[in-house]
């Protein structure tokens, strides 16, 4: 893989806080809040991520519930997939530790796992709500959506190599771990995973803003 029209200058004054106290708000909660054994807690949570970020878990094929309903039944299936799979258990692993290769293995699992359950709930795949809502209870976790996967793809080009893991997501996952070397070599240390984030959303939106 290889960089192209990426600017580190560009990256290091990016100085975007309109969304910070917003996403503040939802990492404390997570942090708070951060198992899935409490009805309550996990409606909150997968209800106020989802929606903030476009992502909203009543989007579905399968509508055997009205969206009230809808939510009672996610949590308490949260709640049996939390169990069934060590979910919170899993999480915990990656606190604290470091993006790399290592940990992407873990990463592309969890987040593979996840994507299953919102599919058996919905019909749909929703990786990019999976991601986001990982995201803000591990900020290890790359946040994957339509935007910024166009933004890294003008940005990483090459053949990746996938590991066990949602084939697009993997895919996104090791482009973003390609950039987040490239920055913390040059930068002489680690960007966040929002950083990231932030830049490929504005990388987006001046493109759009070029199309207009």
């Amino acid at each position: 893989m290889k960089t192209i029209n990426f600017n580190l200058e560009d990256f290091n004054n990016l100085k975007d806080k309109k969304w910070m106290l917003g996403n503040n708000i939802l990492y404390k909660m997570c942090l708070d809040y951060p198992n899935h054994v409490n009805l309550e807690e996990i409606r909150a949570k997968i209800w106020l991520i989802g929606r903030s970020y476009a992502a909203a878990i009543e989007r579905r094929s399968k509508k055997r519930h009205i969206n009230d309903d809808f939510y009672d039944y996610v949590v308490e299936e949260f709640i049996k997939f939390n169990k069934r799979t060590k979910f919170d258990s899993k999480l915990q692993s990656l606190k604290n530790k470091e993006f790399n290769e290592e940990t992407l293995k873990e990463i592309l699992l969890i987040h593979k796992e996840l994507v299953q359950f919102f599919n058996e709930l919905t019909g749909k795949e929703k990786r990019s709500l999976a991601s986001k809502y990982l995201h803000f209870h591990s900020p290890i976790f790359p946040i994957y959506d339509s935007r910024a996967k166009n933004s890294i793809n003008q940005i990483i080009v090459g053949k990746v190599k996938l590991y066990d893991g949602d084939k697009e997501y993997s895919k996104f996952c090791h482009k973003i771990l390609f950039l987040y070397n490239i920055i913390k070599e040059k930068n002489g240390k680690s960007p966040t995973l929002r950083e990231i984030d932030t830049y490929l959303i504005k990388v987006a939106n001046k493109n759009l803003s070029k199309r207009k």
